[in-house]
């Protein structure tokens, strides 16, 4: 099908993977649902999901999440989360200046691959540092750049525990508590605040369907 190229980027990188774990679902459905009318219903909850997602959405984008509900096997999916690629709106491109400006009282600050990065697939900018322990979180509020370090312990491996974030389970070495101090006006002068993150933020970003949870533990370190 011919690409509408009036429209504009107008989805986010997690709406992408929440619109894929949807038609995951589907997919299932239209092989072991045994009646069509549950088939059907599971079609009107797709369309109805999804374009609660984009509430000001132009006819075209309509038209667009509309028709994921048509999507029946795995190759249809292929095809159809490749019409979405044109409209998605990519992570902001930040320079490896900016990211330093964000750490100033980190000395020797280690630096994502920036060239290699796929800013479609980010929601947000994460990247760990082995030697310190250390995870760095970038994102924007209000068009503004935030850097926010963290530090996470290390778990043993049989030990399962779940991304508060994208909501995965993962072994010790996939997902830790990491945790960030905040200056208060108390005597002891810190707070630590403290989430389950995946220690991989590639990983992260490719199933993360909702920034709830990230906006939450984010705004509460400011």
């Amino acid at each position: 099908m011919k690409q509408d190229t009036t429209m504009v980027p107008f989805l986010h990188p997690h709406q992408i993977n929440a619109i894929r774990q949807q038609l995951h679902s589907l997919i299932g459905a239209f092989y072991f649902a045994g009646d069509y009318r549950v088939l059907e219903a599971s079609r009107q909850n797709v369309q109805h999901t999804l374009l609660s997602m984009v509430p000001e959405a132009t006819p075209a984008q309509r038209q667009l999440l509309e028709d994921a509900k048509n999507v029946r096997d795995r190759d249809e999916l292929k095809a159809y989360m490749a019409r979405l690629e044109p409209y998605v709106i990519p992570f902001q491109e930040i320079t490896a200046a900016e990211i330093r400006k964000l750490f100033p009282k980190v000395k020797k600050l280690v630096l994502p691959p920036l060239a290699e990065l796929d800013r479609t697939k980010l929601t947000y900018l994460g990247w760990r540092d082995i030697a310190t322990h250390s995870i760095y979180l970038v994102h924007q509020i209000d068009g503004r750049w935030v850097g926010t370090e963290c530090k996470y312990v290390p778990t043993p491996k049989n030990r399962t525990m779940i991304c508060m974030w994208c909501n995965t389970v993962g072994q010790g070495d996939e997902v830790a508590l990491v945790t960030a101090q905040v200056k208060t006006r108390q005597l002891d002068g810190y707070k630590t605040y403290g989430n389950h993150l995946c220690l991989n933020s590639h990983t992260c970003n490719s199933r993360l369907t909702s920034t709830t949870e990230m906006e939450a533990y984010l705004a509460s370190l400011r």
